[in-house]
């Protein structure tokens, strides 16, 4: 069993209005502060409204969440935005992306939008600027077609999803290589304050001690919504078939979204959006920590080997089986395959 403390609600006795500063647990960076910025502006943090749960790892090494409707997520949220996802009002127009984190959702983003623009060029401003947990209700403000995205599970959108019949876009990834860029952005986002290794944050992943409760229960409740939906579109975009043939993602991509073929537009876009294209062009609307982009690591398919040892990735497949076993999803990450 891993140790878990819960501090809710607790205060913090001075609001800083310029920047993003926050502070370490560990008494060795105590004295240390971090700057968090978003678009090159700083971001607040103020947890005196979240409720705060310290998950601790096999070897002792812990890891701050936000709990949210009893659900595991980065305090880098403010409650009371998140509260009003459910009762954003949507448009029969609107794209919405679905995307556990780290599955490329950037990626996407700009692919689709380039798609919605007609032009393989970069789009000026932050995905941050569309997506629902940051800024709810203020997606009003946006242009039709709004692209929405979001990491809630699909059943936790706004109620108007499916009385709209809006588009979907659910985004798959190896879950291997999810956990090990989940990882680094936890480390290098600083305000999650981890201190695991990544064997000691593996661990904890597969036990749902992550982002939305992990990777696994977000797939089976995609599942399940796409059941009881079936007249809402979705189409399953998955990144290792996108790093495979780029323009054959951005021609299905165009397809789904009703869009006229234009394969020299496709092929166009999937050039633009190579990863070191993005991430030399999207500089300036990345999410940084004291001036590091913690967006873009390295979007390549299998570094998950650089990382587990033969037993971590027995455990992985013993949870991914008693998980995933009878899903749709199943067969595209399972073992030996």
């Amino acid at each position: 069993m891993h140790k878990v403390v819960r501090r809710g609600r607790h205060k913090i006795k001075s609001s800083i209005t310029h920047a993003c500063i926050f502070q370490s647990r560990n008494k060795k960076m105590a004295s240390s502060q971090h700057t968090f910025t978003i678009d090159d502006q700083a971001h607040i943090f103020d947890e005196r409204e979240m409720d705060i749960k310290i998950e601790t790892d096999k070897f002792g090494k812990t890891i701050k969440y936000m709990m949210f409707r009893g659900l595991h997520y980065s305090p880098a949220y403010v409650p009371s935005i998140l509260e009003q996802a459910k009762d954003v009002s949507m448009r029969p127009d609107d794209i919405y992306l679905c995307a556990y984190p780290r599955t490329g959702t950037h990626w996407t983003f700009e692919m689709v939008n380039m798609l919605l623009c007609g032009k393989a060029e970069t789009i000026q401003t932050s995905k941050g600027k569309h997506h629902l947990e940051v800024v709810a209700k203020g997606l009003s403000k946006l242009p039709s077609p709004r692209f929405i995205d979001t990491h809630f599970r699909l059943s936790d959108g706004p109620e108007e999803l499916k009385e709209k019949k809006c588009k979907v876009i659910y985004n798959l990834r190896d879950p291997r290589d999810v956990a090990v860029s989940l990882y680094h952005t936890y480390v290098d986002m600083q305000v999650l304050e981890c201190e695991c290794s990544f064997e000691g944050f593996l661990y904890l992943f597969l036990e749902g001690k992550a982002e939305v409760d992990g990777v696994f229960d977000h797939w089976l409740d995609a599942e399940e919504f796409v059941k009881k939906n079936p007249d809402i579109p979705v189409h399953f975009n998955i990144y290792e078939e996108t790093i495979k043939n780029p323009q054959l993602a951005v021609q299905r991509l165009s397809d789904f979204l009703g869009l006229p073929r234009n394969d020299e537009l496709c092929q166009a876009i999937a050039d633009k959006c190579h990863f070191s294209n993005m991430k030399r062009d999207k500089e300036k609307y990345a999410i940084k920590v004291d001036g590091k982009n913690i967006l873009y690591r390295k979007g390549t398919v299998g570094d998950w080997k650089n990382y587990f040892t033969d037993q971590m990735l027995d455990d992985y497949y013993r949870v991914y089986e008693e998980k995933m076993s009878g899903s749709r999803f199943y067969k595209l990450y399972a073992r030996n395959t």
